[in-house]
């Protein structure tokens, strides 16, 4: 009886993975070869209705595969080899520790089934197309220092894509505080104020914000002087009352608390 397959399974995927074979006839280890296209492989297990096989290397595309048994061959199943992915580009490449959904750009997204941030942690993508998928970042547990950046790997039917280096790591960072402030008190138009905290690193704004609620206005003239440090001049416009100055970074906007007051009399 001439061997005869009836499934493959997986059906697609890549070199390195372990492939089943079931059907009827296909022999054993002694007697059974594994044909892909050209390729001939010698099955890890085999009896009459299973062989079970390692995939050899192969180009994106399609393979046929077949059971050679003491010569004899059996009908043919399709294989596609798939491609491993590449990631290009991030959109964005910053966050908080907590962060929200990002844009990954690359190639080979359509099979896509996990997306891993470094050590961090893994998270489940939505597919917008080959070259484009959606992803929320798992949130970062306690770290040292101010930002982590973790190289985005995307996985998909053909394997898992290369760190490339800057443009394919998301970088978290810690939520800025602010520990003081001198002088604390002061008119509207004070300058050179300075503001001591932590995680000062890549400064978008700082804000005058009354402190119980209200509209915030952004510092004038700020410099950032350090990690822990920056300085800045008080909004002329400002009227009478307590203020909490908030530094905002990527890691955040720092949370009100009295050690960053201004007071204007």
């Amino acid at each position: 009886m001439a061997p005869s397959i009836t499934s493959i399974s997986p059906t697609a995927g890549h070199s390195g993975q372990t492939m089943t074979i079931t059907g009827t006839g296909l022999g054993s280890l002694s007697t059974t070869k594994v044909n892909f296209g050209t390729k001939t492989v010698t099955p890890t297990a085999a009896s009459s209705t299973s062989v079970t096989l390692t995939i050899p290397s192969g180009c994106s595309g399609q393979a046929n595969v077949t059971v050679t048994v003491s010569g004899v061959n059996s009908n043919s199943s399709a294989f596609f080899y798939v491609a491993a992915p590449t990631v290009t580009s991030l959109t964005p490449s910053t966050g908080p520790a907590a962060p929200g959904a990002i844009d990954v750009f690359g190639t080979g997204f359509s099979t896509a089934t996990s997306v891993a941030f470094g050590t961090v942690g893994t998270a489940v993508p939505t597919v917008v197309s080959d070259s484009h998928l959606t992803v929320t970042p798992p949130g970062h547990g306690a770290f040292t220092g101010c930002t982590d950046a973790a190289d985005v790997l995307v996985t998909n039917t053909g394997g898992t894509s290369s760190p490339i280096g800057a443009s394919g790591q998301f970088t978290y960072y810690q939520l800025p505080t602010v520990t003081g402030v001198t002088p604390g008190t002061g008119a509207a138009g004070t300058t050179g104020v300075i503001v001591a905290g932590t995680c000062f690193v890549d400064v978008s704004s700082v804000t005058f914000t009354p402190t119980g609620g209200g509209a915030s206005t952004p510092a004038d003239n700020v410099n950032i002087t350090g990690v822990g440090s920056l300085t800045l001049d008080v909004p002329g416009t400002l009227a009478a009352g307590t203020y909490d100055i908030q530094v905002i970074t990527p890691g955040g906007t720092s949370t009100a608390v009295a050690a960053d007051h201004f007071v204007i009399p």
